[in-house]
């Protein structure tokens, strides 16, 4: 009598079902657009400024190494230069040895003669020509900073700028990294062919994801929900001794026949106000900025923040 009690509590037909939907190999399909996007940047070609950050340890560490130092060889011997200067003038214990160094070369006659060479260096400006003209296709410009690609890509009927992407094709595509490897050699075909162009991967997985609906129009054409756009990071060397894929001196240089005409170069500051807003918000948690944020400005906005409201009750208080 056991048996027919358990088979009434768990039917047989259940158990089955569920191992069907563990095991089955054949998957519905998606109800999402895949897309995927990389993210290529440029690294800083220059040292950047110190940060407000890094200044302050620096002050730290200065006042620290100047407290703990020893006396340099060049001070040494400014020292050694004015005890034997006063030795001659005074004229006792002079010997024929303080004779002969002091005809020579002192310690201040060479700091001098360095200070002179040095006023004579003029180092290089940061700003190159795309600065000075704005050339926002040129890959040498902001020199101390990021710099990324982004192109004009069409969504319906409007036009965005965002950062490259393909559709994913289940079919011909592998992976996800496959994908992203079609977007480079689509948007640079020569140079990736003929290896004039150094692009690397960073990882295998994407950075980051980005997900949308679609309007319900489309959404119904389609039988798609929305669409999700995963991205890969990558890095353009720009530092090998030949560069065939670019055109143009250093200081203008930009990409050979890339097949997007509408591209720029933009520095994570100019993407924040080019890209839009809900793309921005979900991909700028994997871009990091090039400025620290400065917390006695966010300080200061908090303080201001908190008297305008003090006023506000303040009024309210007095027309009660």
């Amino acid at each position: 009598m056991l048996a027919p009690k358990l088979f009434r509590k768990y039917p047989i037909k259940l158990h089955i079902s569920n191992l069907i939907k563990q095991f089955s190999t054949i998957r519905s399909p998606s109800k999402w657009d895949l897309f995927v996007g990389i993210i290529l940047q440029r690294y800083p070609i220059i040292v950047p400024q110190l940060n407000w950050i890094e200044k302050q340890i620096q002050d730290v560490f200065d006042r620290v190494e100047i407290q703990n130092s020893l006396y340099a060889n060049h001070e040494m011997r400014h020292f050694n230069d004015i005890q034997r200067s006063k030795r001659i003038a005074s004229g006792i214990d002079v010997q024929e040895k303080d004779l002969e160094e002091a005809a020579k070369q002192t310690a201040k006659d060479f700091e001098e003669a360095s200070l002179k060479e040095l006023e004579k260096f003029q180092s290089a400006s940061p700003l190159t020509v795309a600065d000075e003209s704005n050339n926002q296709h040129s890959i040498d410009r902001s020199l101390d900073q990021y710099l990324y690609l982004i192109t004009r890509i069409k969504l319906g009927e409007k036009q965005y700028w965002m950062f490259p992407q393909e559709k994913f094709d289940c079919e011909t595509d592998d992976s996800l990294r496959s994908t992203a490897e079609r977007v480079i050699e689509n948007l640079f075909p020569s140079q990736i062919s003929s290896n004039e162009l150094f692009i690397n991967f960073i990882g295998n997985s994407p950075s980051s994801v980005y997900t949308y609906r679609y309007p319900k129009p489309l959404a119904t054409k389609t039988q798609k929900y929305g669409g999700r756009i995963f991205l890969f990071k990558c890095h353009l060397d720009v530092n090998q001794p030949e560069q065939p894929a670019f055109k143009g001196t250093f200081g203008d240089r930009t990409i050979k026949s890339i097949t997007c005409s509408e591209h720029l170069w933009l520095t994570y500051d100019e993407l924040e106000k080019n890209l839009p807003k809900n793309y921005w918000q979900q991909i700028s948690r994997s871009i990091y900025p090039d400025k620290l944020i400065d917390e006695r400005e966010i300080l200061q906005k908090m303080e201001m923040r908190i008297k305008k409201i003090q006023n506000r009750l303040e009024k309210q208080a007095i027309q009660n």
